[in-house]
Parts: structure tokens; sequence; C-alpha cells
């Protein structure tokens, strides 16, 4: 048996659990529409990010697989912790995490220049966790 049989032998054999692994991520998915809190929201990210994790490190037998799934690990802890900061920030000044008394809060809230910079903190942790383009 050569080489290349082997590795798509391997693929092959790893479909069932792709199929799965996708449907988690569309679940989480559909999900993340459905919360109203920044709680609700940040558990359903770190689920979705956990089956894109796997989905990156599902090829046991490349190295560049487990290291992209590794690097993407990290990367996604330090974009929680920043996300989280920001989240815990936004607590701090409104009290709530629900997302329409946040709404409430903006319309009535004068020029706060915290917030800018939580906000920031934010989007900056959310944009690196979905690898948008200032921060990929």
């Amino acid at each position: 048996m050569s080489k290349h049989q082997l590795v798509i032998e391997t693929r092959l054999q790893l479909i069932p659990e792709l199929l799965i692994i996708i449907g988690f991520s569309v679940l989480f998915l559909l999900l993340l529409t459905s919360t109203n809190d920044f709680f609700g929201f940040y558990l359903i990210l770190e689920g979705l990010s956990l089956t894109l994790y796997i989905l990156a490190g599902m090829l046991h037998s490349s190295l560049l697989s487990i290291e992209s799934s590794m690097k993407y690990f990290v990367l996604g802890g330090v974009s929680s912790g920043i996300f989280l900061f920001g989240i815990s920030l936004l607590f701090g000044i409104v009290g709530s995490l629900n997302f329409l008394e946040l709404q409430l809060f903006f319309n009535n809230c004068l020029d706060i220049s915290e917030l800018k910079i939580i906000l920031c903190f934010i989007f900056f942790g959310f944009f690196f966790k979905l690898a948008a383009f200032p921060c990929h």
C-alpha cells in the first residue's frame, strides 16, 4: 500500500467525525443568533471556537494541522481574555449584560470616554476570535 493510498483511507475514515463536528458548528452558529446577553454570547462563541479548533487539527498525521490547531487555540485564549475583560468593564459601568438594557443605557448615556475604550476591547477580542481583517 502506497503512502497516498494510506492518506486517502485515513481521510475517508474521518468523514463521519467531520460531519458531526460541522453539525455542532452550525448548531452553535444558530444559537449565537438567538442569544440576548453577553454571557450566553460568550459561552456559545467558545463552543463554536472549540469545534473550529478540532476541525483545524483533524488530520492527525499532518504536523501542520496539529501546529495550526495549537496556534489557533492559544490565540483564541488570548482573544477570549481580551473579550472578557471588555465585557467585565462594561458590566462594571452598566450593571447588566442584557442587550436590551445595554441599548437603553447607550441611548440615554452622555459621552463617557471610558465606554469607547471598553467597546474597543470587546470588538477587538471578538474580531480577533473571528480572524477578521485588522486582527488576523
